[in-house]
C-alpha cells in the first residue's frame, strides 16, 4: 500500500514527493511533469504499483543527474567512467547509460578534446610514444578509432612530432653517448618502435 503523505517543494521544476510505503517514509524527488503525468495527486491519496514503478524510475534519473554533474564538477570523465561511477552509486546501468548520453549532448563530455589534452601531454611531456599511448587510452575507455583519428590529427598538424619526441627522449637518458642496445631499450620502454631513425 501506497500513500502520499507530504509533497514538498524542491528545485526549481522538481518537487519531493514523501510515500508511506509498508510504514516506511521514502522521499521521490522528479519533474513536475512527472507528478502531472500521474494526475497531480495530493496528500493522503494512494499510488498504485505502476505509479510507484513511474516515480522510482523518475527519482532515480534525478539523482543520477545530480551525481553526474557533481562528478563532471571535478574534472574530465569519459562516457565509461562517468556510467561506472554512477553504477557504483546505485543508479541502474540503464538510467546511467542515459544520463551519460545527455551529459555528452549537453557537451560536458567531450572525448575527442579529452583525448587531445592526455595524448599531448603523454606524447610531449612524458615522451611516450604510440606503443604506450594507445593502450593506456583503450583501458581508460576510449574507442580505438578516435584515438587513432585524434593522434593522427594532431601528428598532422605538428602538434605532436615523433622523431623530435625521441631524439629529446635518447638526450635527457643518454646525452650524445648512445650504444644501439641502450637506444633499442629505452625507445621500447617508452612505447616507440625499435628502429632509431
Amino acid at each position: 500500500m501506497y500513500n502520499i503523505l507530504r509533497l514538498r517543494d524542491s528545485v526549481q521544476g522538481y518537487i519531493s514527493i514523501i510515500v508511506s510505503e509498508d510504514g516506511e517514509e521514502k522521499t521521490y524527488t522528479v519533474r513536475v511533469s512527472v507528478y502531472e503525468e500521474l494526475g497531480s495527486p495530493k496528500k493522503a491519496a494512494a499510488l498504485t504499483e505502476e505509479n510507484m514503478h513511474i516515480l522510482r524510475d523518475a527519482d532515480e534519473y534525478y539523482r543520477g543527474k545530480r551525481a553526474a554533474l557533481s562528478i563532471l564538477s571535478y574534472g574530465d570523465n569519459n562516457a565509461k567512467t562517468l556510467l561506472e561511477k554512477l553504477c557504483r552509486r546505485s543508479i541502474s546501468e540503464e538510467t546511467g547509460k542515459k544520463i551519460v548520453g545527455e551529459m555528452i549532448s549537453l557537451g560536458y563530455i567531450d572525448e575527442r578534446r579529452q583525448l587531445e589534452r592526455l595524448i599531448l601531454e603523454d606524447s610531449n611531456r612524458k615522451l611516450l610514444g604510440p606503443r604506450k599511448i594507445f593502450p593506456r587510452l583503450l583501458a581508460k575507455g576510449y574507442s580505438a578509432s578516435d584515438i587513432k583519428e585524434v593522434y593522427n590529427n594532431l601528428s598532422r598538424t605538428g602538434e605532436i612530432n615523433l622523431h623530435e619526441n625521441k631524439e629529446r627522449l635518447l638526450e635527457k637518458h643518454f646525452g650524445s653517448d648512445r650504444d644501439a642496445e641502450n637506444v633499442r631499450r629505452i625507445l621500447f620502454k617508452y612505447g616507440y618502435d625499435f628502429l632509431y631513425d
